[in-house]
């Protein structure tokens, strides 16, 4: 049984009252006073990060907010850019198929007894890693850990559990690629990176019904090995973490090995990719460039060159484009220009999206690719402070419960360390405009990716365009 330590009593502050004045005039023209009265935090909660690893080599990072919700994720570094030409999809198809019959239990009764708990189970998939996880709370973890595990690294990869994964990989893969941003970001990847990073993150059904219960197992006794393995907590003690991890390794101690497979770099190429739509379909175009991987020390700089040429929407009465982005410009009443950027543990990609009317889109991306070559050239100390502002906002507000974990679980695998909001914040506070500049350069001085989607009668080629 787990003993948790118990914490000291904090006592809060005494409460503060609050007075705010407001513009408002009542009757006799006198300025009408509001009181607040309430509970007031004196400070936020520090958060408690901390990275182990065991005798095996497996990774334990935890980052715990004290909250009462926790996540706890058992994740390889292993993804679809991993796949090997034999076996495409074969990262997506495993994904499906980490939660299972155990030997001497089953899936319902694992299912039955998430939920009476109140816990969730899932599965994930990235370019880069393969994701078992459960949300709990806090008291929930000594359950959690084991079933994650057992699920993990359970051999037993029976034909009809295999049959009945595949239409339901099949399914996944067709509508995650019937919404047109998907499959343009998809195919953006392969135009950037042709191979590796650029490896699609779905099993087509060509590609589902070739794959082979052997596929499976060459993937996991390559790739999962114990220096390509992190167990990631949020919310979660470590203290608490660590001995059930430690518990639960030795059941399986025979499975981590050491990996001798050298994952190749994935290098920028740029090219061309364009998909038929349709006369009547709206057009999607998305042109990248190279950028930072996450571990780059420019890394912050080019979050913010994302949140200084950003056009999204940040207000919810705003244009769909925005109004003080670098390619709000771009955009026109019928079509809308977004940055998008993306970082992985070799190589980045950073660009714009064009969605719209077929006549705009020309048009809309010469005036953004201008707006980016601008920003190599000069950057504003005005922009540079939106910029920060916005990037830093960004930063945290994409992390949500799953994504946090993903992040953890990259930074440990590949740095060994582990950075909060808090640390990503105060280095995004310390780029200077020739740190964005430097990146911009870099981005504007190789031949981009460009993939068009809709009718393709009517959208330029990259050949056609000033870049």
């Amino acid at each position: 049984m787990l003993c948790k330590a118990v914490r000291p009593l904090v006592r809060a502050a005494a409460p503060r009252v609050q007075t705010r004045t407001y513009a408002v005039l009542s009757e006799d023209h006198s300025a009408v006073t509001y009181n607040r009265k309430g509970d007031q935090v004196a400070a936020a909660p520090s958060i408690v990060k901390t990275v182990t690893q065991t005798a095996s080599g497996i990774r334990i990072a935890t980052v715990d907010h004290l909250g009462p919700v926790s996540t706890v994720a058992l994740v390889v570094k292993a993804g679809s850019r991993n796949e090997s030409p034999d076996a495409p999809g074969v990262a997506h198809f495993f994904k499906n198929s980490l939660v299972r019959n155990v030997p001497g239990d089953t899936i319902t009764r694992t299912v039955r007894e998430t939920e009476l708990r109140g816990d969730t189970l899932y599965a994930a998939h990235t370019r880069e890693q393969l994701i078992v996880a459960s949300d709990f709370l806090r008291d929930n973890l000594v359950d959690a850990v084991p079933l994650l595990f057992e699920n993990f690294f359970n051999t037993h990869h029976y034909p009809y559990e295999f049959l009945h994964t595949r239409p339901h990989v099949i399914e996944q893969a067709s509508a995650s690629l019937a919404d047109p941003t998907v499959k343009v970001f998809d195919s953006l990847h392969q135009a950037a990176f042709r191979h590796g990073l650029g490896n699609s993150l779905f099993a087509t059904a060509p590609a589902a019904k070739a794959l082979k219960r052997a596929h499976l197992h060459e993937f996991a006794a390559k790739y999962f090995t114990a220096d390509r393995i992190a167990v990631v907590g949020s919310g979660v003690a470590h203290k608490d973490l660590q001995p059930l991890v430690e518990e639960a390794i030795t059941r399986f101690q025979d499975r981590f090995g050491k990996s001798s497979v050298s994952v190749p770099v994935s290098k920028f190429r740029g090219g061309e990719i364009r998909i038929e739509a349709g006369p009547k379909a709206e057009s999607h175009y998305a042109v990248a460039f190279p950028a930072v991987a996450f571990s780059d020390p420019l890394y912050p700089a080019a979050l913010v060159l994302r949140a200084i040429l950003d056009g999204s929407k940040r207000a919810k009465w705003g244009n769909a484009s925005g109004s003080a982005g670098a390619l709000a410009s771009a955009a026109t009443a019928k079509t809308s220009v977004t940055a998008f950027e993306a970082a992985y543990s070799d190589a980045g990609l950073i660009g714009f999206y064009v969605q719209g009317s077929n006549s705009d889109v020309k048009d809309s991306v010469g005036k953004a690719i201008a707006a980016l070559k601008e920003t190599a050239s000069k950057v504003s100390e005005e922009a540079l402070s939106r910029g920060k502002k916005i990037a830093i906002v960004d930063a945290e507000s994409a992390l949500s419960r799953d994504v946090a974990i993903q992040e953890i679980a990259k930074q440990v695998l590949v740095k060994g360390d582990v950075a909060v909001p808090a640390d990503l914040a105060a280095a995004i506070k310390k780029v200077t405009a020739a740190d964005v500049q430097k990146v911009a350069k870099t981005a504007t001085a190789a031949k981009p990716a460009v993939v068009a989607y809709g009718n393709l009668l009517k959208l330029p080629f990259a050949d056609e365009l000033s870049i």
